[in-house]
């Protein structure tokens, strides 16, 4: 038998033979400045690439055609973005959001009053909970039982106080515009690039079909609403965002009771950050605030070094994604599919600091590195502590404070019925 090598045909080898030669002789300079333009190339055509075929997708390519964008079109564009485009500014756009809307007086009254937000204990699951719900309807389809299901159970949290009176249309209508509103500012100051008109329409158009679910009133509020309504999503954000900035002028002012759930709620923004570095860190919080929320939270005036280090970095960082990155390979995912035997559904991330409805695996919990670096400060893995962490995931039943665990099972029934007709249909919310 001849084991040896096989010829190489001369047609081949002279290609190959001179572009050695040349790659030989040459000096690292003149490799390195054309590979470096070439990445850089590179990186211009595949940075834009998805957004440019986002829109190609659902074809609205004009201001005209947003007229048309469904619930279910807007879902798939804002799931698209949370996943793949911004996945860490669109979860701190939301945290910072539900955070600035605890500078209303009446919201953090009532968070005080139930003990959800300043509990050591109780705030964990709350924060983890609320995100949850919100998670199922950005994540899921509006047509989808997961979607509806989410809302519902919102709906059945919340019905208790707008009964009683302790939440008004107001506090509900301002908590919606800061979903509505804060993607986009984010993305606008601190990501590689702004939303663009098909996005920001996306944002207006789903929110305002879970307003809709969640029986918001806008009339008497929103200026459009009393004048025919909305043409699209963007009018619709541009109109909500204008009445949140005048109801901010009212509603938030200096007060004590908005202070304390500003001073538990910074060190779970903090956790994870050397205990060395916590002040500092506190202070690049309060920087990020905006004054508005920082003198209704009765902070201090943001420190000049913490503001000048932390926007310093976010401007490097938006410069080398812009330019130097490649777009994300993988996919962010956060839910896995439920339980076929229980129906329970677990995370494969938390939104928070602690393990909430994760399933340990052997890798989550001994040989991931993170699970190693998250072991190594202190914290908690997938698998501590399962039954404060529910290591078996949730059922939308038990989403919420621990003395409502359980209840409004009826009720979220009917109200996934009723939303069947309207938000789960995924249809236009414009008409």
């Amino acid at each position: 038998m001849n084991l040896s090598a096989p010829e190489i045909p001369a047609a081949v080898v002279w290609p190959i033979r001179p572009l050695l030669a040349t790659l030989q002789s040459a000096s690292w300079t003149q490799l390195l400045v054309p590979a470096g333009l070439a990445y850089l190339g590179l990186c211009r055509t595949l940075r834009f690439r998805r957004e440019h075929a986002l829109r190609r997708k659902f074809g609205y390519p004009d201001r005209a055609s947003l007229a048309r964008m469904t619930t279910e079109d807007a879902q798939q564009i804002i799931h698209f973005l949370s996943s793949w485009e911004f996945p860490l500014f669109n979860f701190l756009a939301l945290e910072f959001g539900l955070f600035k809307t605890y500078g209303v007086e009446s919201i953090s009254r009532l968070l005080l009053a139930t003990g959800n937000l300043t509990d050591p204990v109780k705030s964990l699951k709350r924060f983890e909970d609320t995100a949850a719900m919100i998670g199922e309807w950005l994540q899921n389809p509006p047509t989808s039982e997961r979607a509806m299901r989410g809302v519902a159970r919102m709906n059945f949290l919340h019905s208790k106080y707008v009964r009683e009176g302790t939440i008004s249309n107001a506090d509900l209508l301002y908590t919606l515009s800061v979903f509505v509103t804060e993607p986009a500012r984010f993305c606008r100051l601190y990501e590689w690039r702004a939303l663009n008109e098909m996005e920001r329409c996306a944002y207006g158009v789903l929110w305002k079909g879970v307003g809709d679910a969640m029986g918001i009133e806008y009339k008497g509020f929103l200026e459009r609403a009393d004048k025919g309504g909305w043409r699209d999503g963007v009018e619709f954000a541009d109109d909500i965002g204008a009445w949140a900035k005048a109801y901010e002028v009212v509603a938030m002012k200096p007060s004590l009771v908005c202070a304390k759930p500003a001073r538990a709620l910074i060190p779970m923004i903090t956790y994870w950050v050397p205990g060395f570095a916590k002040p500092f860190a506190t202070k690049v919080v309060i920087s990020l605030l905006g004054d508005r929320v920082r003198e209704a939270f009765m902070l201090p005036e943001p420190d000049v070094v913490a503001g000048a280090t932390v926007y310093s970095l976010l401007a490097i960082r938006l410069f080398v994604l812009r330019y130097l990155s490649l777009p994300r390979f993988f996919q962010l995912k956060r839910l896995n599919d439920p339980d076929p035997q229980t129906g329970r559904m677990t995370q494969r991330i938390p939104y928070g600091n602690f393990p909430f409805y994760i399933k340990p695996t052997i890798w989550n919990r001994w040989i991931s590195p993170a699970a190693w670096v998250v072991w190594l400060i202190g914290g908690k893995v997938p698998g501590d502590d399962p039954d404060q962490f529910f290591a078996q995931g949730y059922l939308f039943s038990e989403l919420g404070p621990q003395n409502r665990m359980g209840l409004g099972v009826e009720e979220m029934e009917a109200d996934v019925s009723r939303m069947r007709e309207g938000f789960g249909r995924g249809a236009c919310p414009f008409g």
